[in-house]
């Protein structure tokens, strides 16, 4: 079976088009972060540069958060992280979830700052208290190895639970791992296959060759069992 999985690269969040209300007048921010978002998801970085920056520098989190996140990843133009995590910073002062989550990205990675896990906890920390369900998941992945924070298996538990149950798939197969690896929990090869099934439903690939690992130890009716309750789970808001 493969590793935990901590995820401390890539993006907190993926953009999507939002959708125009007919008839209804958008306030300028929400116009302006709509022509942003579509000019994101088509690789206009100028477009997108011209409608952040002033709500950026006007003091609009999302927007704040946007633009760091193109320095981050530089869209439109160089990798800058140190410009990242300004405008990242200025997002997390208004209790921007995604901004907190990348900005603990930047610190467990040393991106534009001195490498540091117990800052970049901190930062997942407020992630998590603002629901962000990928700082849930390192929180945890840090919880049960030790990194950045105290070794604690229960609060590996506590938040990989936290993060699986609002859908996060990588989540789910660190908790299936959980189960079938008894750390902080007694072994329960049912609810590692059910969390493996979720996660494999989301597309995981590892997650499916644990469910081959994972099936022998259980009884056809086990199997069944747990195919249901991964049937009828529904994610928690």
């Amino acid at each position: 079976m493969q590793a935990i999985r901590q995820r401390v690269t890539g993006m907190a969040a993926l953009l999507a088009i939002l959708a125009l209300v007919v008839g209804a007048p958008l306030e300028p921010a929400r116009a302006g972060l709509d022509e942003a978002a579509e000019a994101l998801a088509h690789g206009d970085w100028q477009i997108a540069f011209r409608e952040l920056r002033p709500l950026a520098e006007a003091g609009n989190a999302e927007a704040q958060y946007k633009l760091g996140w193109m320095y981050h990843r530089g869209d439109g133009s160089p990798v800058d992280y140190s410009t990242a995590r300004y405008w990242f910073e200025k997002a997390a002062a208004q209790g921007q979830p995604d901004a907190e989550m990348e900005l603990g990205d930047l610190y467990a990675q040393g991106q534009g700052v001195v490498k540091n896990l117990a800052t970049a906890a901190d930062w997942y920390l407020k992630a998590a208290q603002h629901g962000n369900a990928a700082a849930m998941n390192n929180l945890g992945a840090m919880a049960l190895s030790g990194t950045g924070r105290p070794a604690d298996p229960a609060e590996a538990l506590r938040w990989f639970t936290a993060a699986a149950n609002k859908g996060y798939s990588e989540a789910q197969y660190n908790l299936g791992l959980i189960y079938a690896r008894g750390e902080g929990v007694p072994v329960d090869m049912k609810a590692a296959y059910m969390w493996f099934r979720l996660a494999a439903n989301d597309g995981d690939e590892d997650a499916l060759q644990a469910i081959q690992a994972v099936a022998p130890t259980l009884t056809s009716e086990e199997i069944d069992a747990a195919e249901a309750a991964a049937e009828s789970w529904q994610a928690q808001p």
